[in-house]
């Protein structure tokens, strides 16, 4: 039998849940504003219950995350019978209760709800959508996707409109205007524009070696094509043609007749400010040419569009524009003419080259050909890297028809190398064609991801000259697909490190170059965020095997940030994942990926704290701001010498610090950093941040992890700390002084004079360490991340020095020193730094509940739990049950004492030990009942309603075993079933509780008996009942004999009545029909009375 656990839910369910998706947007540029001001994805549900629903408990997310709504306040989670919660999809969970830890992907994905229970009652699965456009049951309460439709007018927390979408061109001065589009397509075409249009743009500006362009601003040339000047005060440019109204001029900005004016797209949001071309505006929004969804886009002040262009790919520091002034036809500028005449223009790139075989790994040399749709053209390539031109090999030359003249033979590729060719145009009417890159591995076997980098020089970065070359980028997975490719900017990553033989870089994706604005794909598994233009590729830098001094293991800085992340530290990590290195072909080494933190896109992805609105600063050597303005530095001073300078006793003074100053993140930083005994911080490798969004996350100063290489007794002792050995003491950095000047000691030691921030350090301290830094957690997690790069280091040793064993006693060396640290020595210097005693806390879980110990969360599977604690320090613990319980806490050993031993949330505070403590999930006591009305005799197929009273204001908890909960009724504490056709015992089970407050199961036994009337099959109801067809246009047919039919109502998702036909008679067989003409399309109930009884089934009105 199928067992349903069901907290007085509501009104019909049948298959369907009583809550329901009724609209989503997945792709909010510019359309709704959640309670932050912030356009966001959303989810709207609605009740289709006939009681209000509580979706307290109930988990919302996608595949990849989500939140599970949690308030004591049933006020703020109850749904209206009818009524509609949004819920904001912005991974912003800060921001309140119904901001979900998930972001919706525009492309398509699942969105789905689990109940209370772990059943998955949504799992909505939809594909692409549109920006501002949102997918929404028209009319609401429909069943996905039944009647559910694309509407341009989309209203979260609001009946749902019918907006069609219709695409074409809207624009009214365009030839092809369509007056009924309500969304424009890009399909206008101008063959005349009279007044103001578009020109030219420029997306693609660097210095000419293409790796300086962050002061190279994007820009927008307009032209004036009459004879009169013209005033833009008022008018509209954007790169969205789903948001034309993104950015507005606001002051008067005049172009002359027949002139030329250009306007900076440096998302400034500025009206006047210096660039490379001289004073103006600049826009809000930067343009990109490789998302292919970007466009310029030029509207009056009455939002009419005017011009538009949409943005295709050029090269380094090419514009495009029209060919002449004003002309309908566009081309390639390799001389842009920002605020002058355009002229000498190319029609377009050659067609790019395409290679007959695919980037990746073969076991045995490859035969590959190079082709393109182009004629009269000339193909050329390189095989070690290099940038192709037509001085490099020939693979073909074709005629105006496209015959070869000569070459056009593929060619053998017996060793991993990297193909990169170029199509020329022999006739120059276009120019060179943009580069194909492909690497071919052969014979290469690897079990972690694989980069392949090529360029004319960038060999020559990583043989330790400090340039900045431009080069290829592919990145492949360690199954040997290509996950993505770029052009970008190599630079030099490391100082010390920087002289090894194996160095690390920092790569940039330049979409200037017109391939790639970022690695588009989910390179870290702790991660589902898909797009990185910056990205560190680290050689284990100061714990490089071979080549640094020490013990290297080539894992240490990997292994600690890692152990932040899953340890859920509160700090900002470099997320890592183990790579394979290849420049021009050749083997380089083991490396790893790093998600770079000191990073807009890291900032604005994770917390929508994005550009102008972070300081960021960093200490190495010196202190700077690293982002931010000249008032970063000082207002971090003035924090640092409030909190130095005052009491911090003064519970005012306290609340000021805590309500700017990440504290949580401040201890965290300086537990880990005591406990991995860092050498080289402070004053060193020490970055901290904060936001200045008010809509945004993170808006308190808090603490990132740089390198950690110089830790676990390895490397240079360059912060000075007193002793670099497993013994070392946890307070030993509260004795540091202030390396580095910047305050961090100094502000711990004045936050130590407050009792609760003691508290708060000495229990994470200890949560810490009877958790991810307990022993059993740190070997099993570096074993884990050591087990990824084994099979990779003998190649690496290969190809750098050294040998296997040396570098196995360096790891060995290395869990020597974890295993003798956290074994012993963190307790014992607890005790002598704050004079404490440890003492040892068992915890044992009784029943259905977990348990939160400070921050480590306990459930019955892993219980009973032993950690060590310390004396004195008042320890929070809260009990979680997972239903109606009679709960208590005990304490069984020990002198320990509790605040209360019956609230589930409270403190523990102990003396001595070993202290024992219980929480105990009792669960209900079970008695036959005489209070649960309703039949205990019923017939398989058939609905049975229920009610419960004991004299007292209940929460009820129902259990039916061997039937199914349609609906129930917080009005009148009834239930109604439908007793499952193949059962012959039921029981129903309602949990309330009694005037002494204990929890009572109340139940029922039923007796099912057989019968020959099914509910749910298809268009019959019983042998003698027949509805058809269905689904229904117009009419439906009800057949029926020999059953004493009465009345039939059909009603709505919402429960509400929509039409009703009443028999003059009782009429034991007949035929009737309904005209349903004047019912909207859409699912319905159709309920019949018949012999006393109430027979339903689900109808849909087709559209």
């Amino acid at each position: 039998m199928k067992r349903f656990i069901y907290i007085l839910l509501i009104l019909p369910l049948f298959s369907f849940a009583q809550i329901q998706i009724n609209e989503f947007l997945a792709d909010n540029d510019n359309c709704c504003l959640d309670d932050f001001g912030e356009t966001e994805d959303f989810v709207e549900i609605i009740n289709l219950s006939g009681e209000p629903f509580d979706i307290s408990g109930y988990y919302f997310g996608d595949l990849n995350g989500g939140t599970t709504i949690e308030s004591e306040d049933a006020a703020q989670t109850i749904i209206p019978t009818g009524g509609t919660q949004v819920l904001w999809f912005d991974k912003d969970v800060e921001q309140g209760l119904f901001h979900i830890d998930a972001k919706l992907n525009s492309e398509g994905e699942n969105i789905i709800c689990i109940n209370p229970i772990g059943d998955t009652i949504i799992n909505l699965s939809y594909g692409p959508q549109y920006e501002d456009i949102s997918f929404a049951s028209l009319p609401d309460g429909q069943i996905y996707d039944d009647s559910w439709g694309f509407t341009v007018c989309p209203s979260p927390g609001e009946f749902n409109e019918q907006c069609p979408m219709v695409e074409g061109c809207t624009a009214i001065n365009a030839d092809n205007f369509d007056i009924n589009a309500t969304i424009e397509n890009g399909s206008c075409i101008f063959s005349f524009i009279e007044g103001v249009l578009i020109n030219e743009y420029g997306a693609s500006n660097c210095n000419n070696e293409g790796s300086n362009c962050g002061d190279y601003e994007d820009w927008i040339e307009l032209y004036n094509n009459t004879n009169s000047p013209i005033d833009l005060n008022g008018y509209y440019l954007s790169d969205r043609m789903g948001n034309p109204a993104k950015w507005q001029l606001t002051e008067s900005f005049i172009i002359q007749p027949y002139s030329h004016r250009i306007i900076y797209a440096s998302n400034k949001n500025l009206m006047d400010d210096n660039g490379q071309y001289g004073n103006a505006p600049h826009t809000n929004f930067k343009l990109s040419q490789t998302k292919f969804n970007e466009y310029v886009v030029l509207s009056n002040s009455e939002q009419v569009l005017l011009s538009y262009f949409s943005i295709i790919p050029n090269q380094l520091n090419h514009s495009r524009g029209r060919l002449t002034d004003a002309d309908s036809n566009w081309g390639v500028f390799t001389s842009p003419t920002p605020n002058s005449s355009n002229n000498n223009s190319f029609s377009r790139y050659a067609s790019s080259p395409i290679l007959s075989l695919s980037p990746g790994f073969y076991s045995q040399p490859v035969e590959v050909s190079i082709s393109t749709s182009d004629t009269n053209v000339l193909i050329y390539y390189t095989t070690n890297g290099d940038w192709p031109d037509d001085n490099d090999i020939l693979f073909l030359e074709t005629d105006q028809n496209g015959e070869i003249i000569q070459g056009g033979d593929p060619f053998f590729i017996n060793e991993t190398t990297v193909i990169r060719a170029i199509v020329y145009d022999k006739s120059n009417n276009n120019l060179p064609s943009f580069v194909e890159t492909n690497t071919y591995f052969i014979n290469s076997n690897h079990t972690v991801n694989v980069i392949s980098i090529s360029g004319d020089l960038v060999d020559n970065l990583l043989n330790g000259n400090q340039i900045k070359p431009i080069g290829s980028f592919e990145i492949f997975n360690a199954q040997g697909d290509l996950l993505d490719e770029a052009t970008g900017e190599f630079n030099e990553h490391g100082n010390d490190s920087w002289a090894y033989d194996q160095r690390g870089f920092d790569y940039i994706t330049r979409d200037q170059h017109g391939y790639n604005y970022a690695i588009r794909n989910e390179i870290f598994r702790e991660k589902d965020r898909e797009n990185y233009q910056r990205l560190i590729i680290k050689a284990a830098a100061n714990d490089n095997y071979p080549f640094a001094p020490g013990s290297p293991a080539h894992i240490r800085d990997s292994y600690i940030q890692s152990l932040s992340q899953v340890g859920n530290l509160r700090l900002d990590e470099r997320t890592h994942e183990s790579c394979i290195l290849y420049v021009n072909g050749e083997y380089w080494g083991v490396y790893d990926i790093r998600e770079k933190v000191d990073d807009l896109d890291f900032t604005d992805y994770y917390y929508d704290q994005g550009y102008g609105n972070v300081d960021f600063l960093k200490t190495w050597g010196g202190t700077w701001t690293d982002i931010g303005d000249n008032t970063t530095q000082q207002e971090w001073n003035n924090l640092r010498d409030f909190i130095v300078g005052n009491d911090m006793t003064n519970p005012d003074n306290y609340d000021y610090v805590k309500s700017v100053y990440n504290t949580g993140s401040l201890i965290d930083y300086f537990i880990l950093n005591s406990y991995v005994v860092a050498m080289d911080w402070l004053n060193w490798n020490t970055a901290w941040w904060r936001g200045k969004n008010p809509d945004g996350d993170k808006k308190k100063w808090r603490y990132v992890l740089w390198d950690m290489d110089a830790t676990f007794g390895h490397y240079v002792n360059y912060t000075g700390i007193p002793d670099t050995g497993p013994g070392a003491d946890p307070c030993d950095p509260e004795q540091l002084g202030d390396p580095g000047g910047q305050g961090h000691v100094p502000i711990l030691n004045s936050l130590f004079e407050n009792e609760s921030f003691t508290a708060d350090y000495i229990n994470r301290y200890a949560d810490l360490s009877n958790s991810t830094f307990s022993c059993d957690f740190m070997i099993t997690h570096l074993d884990s991340l050591v087990s990824i790069i084994e099979p990779e280091m003998p190649q690496q040793i290969q190809r750098w020095g050294g040998n296997i064993q040396q570098w196995q006693d360096n790891v060995q060396e290395l869990r020597d020193f974890i295993l003798t640290r956290c074994a012993d020595e963190i307790v014992s210097g607890m005790e002598d730094c704050y004079d404490i005693e440890s003492i040892p806390l068992n915890v044992i879980i009784e029943g259905a509940g977990d348990v939160q110990i400070n921050s480590i969360d306990l459930s019955p599977e892993n219980t009973p739990w032993q950690g060590l604690y310390y004396s004195g320090v008042p320890i929070q613990i809260e009990a979680i049950p997972y239903e109606f319980v009679n709960f208590y806490w005990e304490v069984l050993d020990g002198d320990a004492v509790l605040d209360s031993d019956t609230d589930l949330e409270t403190i523990l505070s102990m003396s001595s030990g070993p202290v024992t403590l219980v929480a105990h999930f009792d669960g209900c006591l079970v008695e036959e009942s005489n209070l649960i009305n309703g039949s205990d005799e019923v017939f398989g197929g058939q609905i049975s309603q229920y009610s419960f009273f004991n004299g007292l204001s209940n929460e009820l908890e129902w259990e039916i075993d061997g039937g199914e909960v349609l609906w129930t009724s917080g009005f009148d504490n009834s239930i109604a079933v439908q007793w499952n056709p193949d059962a012959d015992q039921g029981l129903v089970t309602v949990a309330a509780y009694n005037d002494l407050g204990e929890l009572i199961c109340h139940t029922m036994n039923i007796t099912i008996s057989s019968s020959n009337i099914g509910l749910y099959d298809n268009e019959i109801l019983s042998a003698d009942l027949f509805v058809y067809p269905n689904p229904f246009s117009e009419k439906l047919n009800l057949v029926f004999n020999e059953q004493d039919l009465e009345l039939v109502v059909i009603v709505d998702q919402l429960g509400k009545e929509v039409y009703k036909h009443v028999q003059r008679s009782a009429q034991s067989s007949g035929d009737i029909i309904l005209n349903l003409k004047g019912l909207a399309p859409g699912s319905y109930f159709l309920r019949f009375y018949i012999n006393d009884r109430i027979q339903t089934i689900p109808i849909n009105k087709a559209k």
